[in-house]
């Protein structure tokens, strides 16, 4: 296949850290393999809670990494501002004056005035910069394929205003996650139904401008599919998450010295990865039980969450966010990984990492989800539904007692997940999109009806 110019636009891209920023790597650093010439354009002072400099010696010499400017003030600033803007207050301290409820309305409607003006989301105020700057870039490097990867879902504008400009490019939008019956949901920023409207015309308009649209579980395709009956099913592909096989070639599993058994989660904590079913059905064990574990949470933890964790167990333990080599040898070290995920159409781009480490995953997802059925497809690993506390209690018991059979994962199967093969489907989709494309112009008539 000759060379083609690609230009891969990612909001976060390292030296941002965490699992947000992995698709995008694995693509910049494996489509060079399968014949594309990549350029990618990321947000280049973009508020990210964390930084990984470590990744950037991931990414390919001959990969053009391109930045442009967002008018966005710094994390901490931003989650301050959006914090008070999601409209929940805090309970007043005792003694407090309290608002009146003049003051609440006034206060209600400036937030809902501030959120309209940057509907969907923050990071709309990214989109004419990187519009202006992908471009340029599309100019100067003859680029003939757009990616956009969301989220931010705000990135799916960029790639609209490009398809419009630049007729002949093939654009590709590539949704990490479901917007509008997961996302959406879980968002406390993106409630209300003016920021729906608003998310539902983007979506309409980048998945009609769009050659190629990827999802990465079936049921989150199947969604959206449904959603714009009158596309063609050409257009709509699922290329799954899956890990890098080269994180992991040195993975050595030891033991952490302690006496105890050591679960360990892994990423964010979020309202859509909640810890508090663990952490509740690890309070209602018997002080015995419960002394026989220790629990690590390695990643960053929202305030939302954080709360969860007061007044709980001594054995519990916030280490924090790791660089990605730190929390790869707090896996080697761990007995058992912890996934939490509450939507039954999504997985977490955790859950493949722990794939690859061959040690056994304690999931709290819904019964016949996307997670229950990796665990179930790979043997990796089991799968409790949030719903069933009574059976979380129990696994854990008998994990602590070390009375639960062993399990035996098919890595054949895990296999599949390695990133360069899933990088490969994605190339020779791409390519099937631009093939298509350019036998229909073939087959057009000059001037024809």
């Amino acid at each position: 296949m000759p060379d083609r110019s690609l230009l891969l636009i990612s909001y976060l891209f390292p030296p941002a850290g965490g699992i947000t920023v992995q698709r995008a790597l694995s693509l910049a650093r494996y489509l060079p393999g399968h014949g594309f010439k990549v350029h990618v354009l990321r947000a280049g002072n973009a508020p990210t809670p964390v930084v990984d400099p470590g990744l950037l010696k991931k990414i390919p010499p001959e990969v053009t990494v391109h930045r442009s400017f967002t008018p966005e003030p710094s994390f901490r600033l931003r989650h301050a501002i959006w914090g008070m803007l999601g409209g929940k207050r805090s309970q007043p301290a005792p003694g407090a004056a309290v608002e009146s409820p003049a003051g609440a309305r006034r206060g209600s409607w400036a937030k809902d005035a501030i959120k309209r003006l940057i509907s969907p989301e923050p990071e709309i105020l990214w989109a004419p910069f990187a519009i202006r700057k992908a471009r340029k870039i599309i100019r100067q490097h003859n680029i003939n394929i757009v990616v956009v990867t969301v989220p931010p879902f705000s990135a799916l504008v960029v790639g609209t205003a490009l398809k419009r400009d630049f007729q002949a490019i093939t654009l590709v939008s590539d949704f990490r996650d479901e917007w509008l019956d997961f996302y959406l949901k879980e968002s406390d920023y993106q409630s209300g139904e003016f920021i729906r409207r608003r998310a539902i015309v983007i979506e309409r308009e980048a998945v009609q401008c769009s050659d190629l649209v990827v999802a990465v579980t079936r049921p989150s395709l199947e969604r959206i599919r449904r959603r714009y009956p009158e596309q063609p099913d050409h257009k709509f592909a699922c290329i799954h998450n899956g890990f890098d096989p080269a994180q992991f070639e040195s993975f050595q599993p030891r033991h952490h010295g302690t006496d105890r058994v050591v679960i360990t989660h892994v990423g964010t904590a979020t309202k859509a990865s909640s810890p508090k079913y663990y952490l509740d059905a690890l309070e209602a064990l018997t002080p015995e039980t419960r002394s026989r574990i220790e629990t690590r949470f390695i990643g960053r933890i929202t305030d939302q969450e954080r709360a969860g964790f007061e007044g709980r167990g001594t054995n519990i333990k916030l280490l924090g966010f790791v660089p990605q080599a730190e929390a790869t040898r707090y896996m080697e070290e761990t007995d058992y990984l912890l996934v939490t995920l509450t939507d039954d159409i999504s997985l977490p781009g955790k859950l493949f990492e722990y794939l690859a480490t061959g040690k056994p995953i304690i999931a709290i997802s819904p019964e016949n989800g996307e997670v229950d059925r990796i665990l179930r497809e790979t043997g990796a690993g089991w799968c409790v539904d949030p719903g069933r506390p009574e059976a979380l209690r129990e696994l854990l018991a008998r994990l602590s007692a070390g009375t639960e059979p062993p399990l035996y994962p098919d890595r054949e199967l895990i296999r599949f997940y390695e990133r360069p093969r899933r990088v490969a489907e994605f190339a020779a989709t791409v390519t099937q999109s631009i093939n298509r494309a350019a036998s229909q112009r073939t087959a057009t008539p000059v001037g024809g009806n």
